[in-house]
C-alpha cells in the first residue's frame, strides 16, 4: 500500500541566511559610492545652473542698462563727525528683477535707508521686511552645508521707524561671490604699490579695495563700467565664483569665511568705501572678493582671508578638487584647486590685465 505524500515545505538554514544577508551588505556598500556621486553629480550640476542663471541675469542687466551691476555705496562722500557710513545694495541686490525676482525688486524702498541694518548710520532699513520674506534659491550651492541664512538683530533707528518690525529678522545669506579683481598681478607674488598711487587700489585697514575685475564697486572713486572695459575679452575673464565650504585650519578648527554673511547678508555692499585717511572702516565691503589665495585653501593665519567684510575671503566649494565658476561671456567652468595661482589664476580675474599665458585650466 503506498502512502501519498504532500510537497515538503524546507525554509533556510541560518547559515544560509548569513550568507544572503552578507551578499545583500557587500552590494549595498558597492552600491552606496555610486548613488553619492550621482547625487552629488546632480547637485553640481543644478550648482552649475545656478552660476548660468545668475550670468543670464547680469547679461540681461547690462542690455537694459547699458552698464555692468556692482556693489552700491549710498554716499559719494566721507561722512563728518565720525558717523558711519550708510550701506547700499549689493551687486546680487541690483539683478533681482533679472533672476525671476521681480515682486521683490519691486517692493525694495533706496532712499533714506541702511541694508545692513546697523545702529551706527543712524537711518531705518525700510526693507527689513522684503528682505526677511524673501528667499532666492539660485542664490545657494545644493552641495553646501553651510547655514543658508542668518538671524540679525533690529536696529533701534528700524524699530523706531516701524514699531511693528521685530527685535531681530531672518536673511539669506549667499553662497556665490563676485569677483573684483586680483591681489597679486598676473605672474608676481608681491603687491604693485603702484595700483596704490593711481588709485586702483587703497588699503582699508580689512584688506585691498581694488577696481580690477569684471564686478564695479559704485562708489567715491570706482563707477560703473560696460563690457567694453573687459578688454582681457569675456571668456577669458572670472565674473562670479563659490564660496560655500568652511574654512579649516591646520588644526581642523572650521571657519565660515563668506563674504556675504555679515549684517544684511546678500542684500548688504556694506561700506565699501574708496579713501585712505579717517576711519579704516570705511572699505569694507561685501559679497564680492579679490583672492589673495588660493582655492580651497586652509586658513593662512592672515585676518584678512577670515573677516565677514575683508575682500580676501577667495573661491571655496564643496565639489571635489575645484570650484565652479561663471566666466563674463556667461559660460560656467570647473576650476581645479591646483591651477597655477601666479600665472594663471590672477589673469582670470583681471579684466584688463593683457596677461598671456598657455596653460589649460
Amino acid at each position: 500500500m503506498f502512502k501519498i505524500l504532500g510537497p515538503q515545505r524546507r525554509g533556510f538554514t541560518l547559515v544560509e541566511l548569513l550568507v544572503v544577508i552578507a551578499i545583500i551588505g557587500v552590494l549595498v556598500g558597492l552600491l552606496l559610492p555610486a548613488v553619492q556621486a550621482a547625487r552629488e553629480a546632480a547637485r553640481r550640476m543644478q550648482c552649475s545652473n545656478n552660476l548660468k542663471q545668475i550670468g543670464i541675469a547680469v547679461h540681461n542687466y547690462h542690455d537694459t542698462f547699458r552698464q555692468i551691476p556692482g556693489n552700491v555705496s549710498v554716499r559719494q562722500t566721507i561722512p563728518t563727525g565720525g558717523a558711519t557710513p550708510t550701506t547700499g545694495p549689493s551687486w546680487l541686490v541690483a539683478i533681482l528683477a533679472q533672476i525671476e525676482q521681480t515682486s521683490a525688486a519691486e517692493r525694495l524702498d533706496y532712499t533714506g535707508t541702511d541694508f545692513s541694518d546697523t545702529n551706527g548710520s543712524g537711518l531705518p532699513n525700510r526693507n527689513w521686511k522684503v528682505m526677511s520674506e524673501t528667499k532666492v534659491p539660485g542664490y545657494n550651492c545644493p552641495s553646501s552645508t553651510l547655514p543658508k541664512e542668518r538671524f540679525q538683530n533690529t536696529s533701534n533707528a528700524t524699530r523706531q521707524w516701524d514699531p511693528t518690525a521685530p527685535a531681530s529678522y531672518e536673511v539669506q545669506v549667499p553662497e556665490y561671490v563676485a569677483s573684483v579683481g586680483f591681489y597679486f598681478r598676473p605672474g608676481d607674488t608681491d603687491f604693485d604699490w603702484d595700483r596704490y598711487y593711481n588709485e586702483t587700489a587703497t588699503w582699508t585697514g580689512y584688506g585691498w579695495l581694488q577696481d580690477d575685475g569684471f564686478f564695479s564697486m559704485k562708489n567715491n572713486r570706482f563707477q560703473e563700467r560696460r563690457f567694453a572695459s573687459i578688454s582681457d575679452g569675456l571668456s577669458n575673464t572670472i565674473a562670479v565664483g563659490e564660496h560655500g565650504a568652511y574654512m579649516y585650519d591646520f588644526d581642523g578648527k572650521q571657519y565660515d569665511a563668506r563674504p556675504g554673511r555679515g549684517n544684511g547678508a546678500m542684500w548688504s555692499a556694506n561700506k565699501g568705501y574708496f579713501e585712505w585717511g579717517g576711519p579704516r572702516y570705511w572699505g569694507q565691503t561685501a559679497n564680492v572678493t579679490v583672492p589673495r589665495f588660493p582655492n580651497n585653501s586652509l586658513y593662512s593665519g592672515n585676518y584678512t582671508q577670515q573677516w565677514e567684510t575683508t575682500l580676501h575671503n577667495g573661491f571655496r566649494s564643496q565639489h571635489i578638487g575645484g570650484v565652479q565658476f561663471l566666466f563674463a561671456d556667461g559660460s560656467v567652468r570647473f576650476i581645479t584647486d591646483s591651477i597655477d595661482f601666479v600665472n594663471v589664476f590672477p589673469a582670470l580675474t583681471g579684466r584688463a590685465d593683457r596677461w598671456v599665458f598657455d596653460q589649460d585650466f
